[in-house]
């Protein structure tokens, strides 16, 4: 559906923090804005359009459902520990493929994600959920590698980077092959490169295809250095 037929359409997701990966979404158009920024009141003082992401509580999901005719029942979930996140629709999240991108968890343990990278500043010296991966290490279904990056001077309080790398076992060595990407790519960020990581992260040719199609479209220039955020959207 083009993007301008979904301007003001919201989704509603529920975030399992056992399974650490969302496990149902509900997608709604609100017709006036004023009225959810209403309900969420003081949270969105300095985010006027609401492109923030939001954590509805009780009160505020009994609204949603009361005024927006929203649907949402979070008895419906088995998880005792379940996070209400609330956030803008964009075009990204109707690809025809599942982008890996907080379902790292599950995709890793069913084999179809061959790589997750995660990368922070630090301190501290650990990512939001990362107990719940490091789990399965113990277990010996994940390997785990970490690599730490001090900065030459500290900034704003951070004093490095910090990447942890997991993989399925018997794919350790996607690590060392991913490190050589960005080794390669010291200078700059090409199509190419691109296509390798979402490679070795497990994405099928056809995926990758898509999502650089897709970054044509939008006018991408490719970036004159290795990219730092935690994974990419195609990820």
């Amino acid at each position: 559906m083009p993007s301008s037929l979904r301007s003001n359409h919201f989704i509603l997701q529920a975030f399992d923090c056992d399974l650490w990966c969302p496990i149902a979404q509900t997608l709604f158009h609100v017709a006036d804005i004023e009225a959810l920024r209403a309900i969420l009141a003081g949270d969105v003082d300095h985010d006027p359009e609401l492109h923030h992401l939001y954590y509805p509580d009780d009160d505020q999901l009994a609204k949603l459902v009361a005024h927006l005719g929203v649907k949402f029942d979070r008895s419906e979930f088995k998880s005792t520990d379940l996070t209400v996140e609330l956030f803008r629709w964009e075009p990204l999240n109707e690809a025809p493929y599942l982008i890996h991108t907080r379902y790292e968890l599950p995709l890793l343990l069913d084999g179809r994600k061959k790589l997750a990278r995660m990368t922070h500043a630090y301190p501290p010296m650990t990512f939001d959920g990362e107990h719940r991966f490091d789990q399965w290490v113990d277990k010996g279904m994940l390997h785990r590698e970490v690599v730490i990056e001090p900065f030459d001077v500290p900034a704003k309080g951070y004093l490095g980077t910090r990447t942890v790398f997991y993989t399925p076992k018997g794919e350790e060595w996607r690590i060392p092959a991913h490190k050589l990407i960005w080794r390669a790519s010291a200078k700059g960020w090409n199509e190419t490169f691109e296509r390798l990581e979402g490679m070795l992260f497990g994405y099928e040719d056809w995926q990758c295809d898509w999502w650089i199609d897709h970054l044509s479209q939008r006018g991408r220039r490719w970036r004159q250095n290795a990219p730092v955020e935690s994974e990419t959207p195609a990820g």
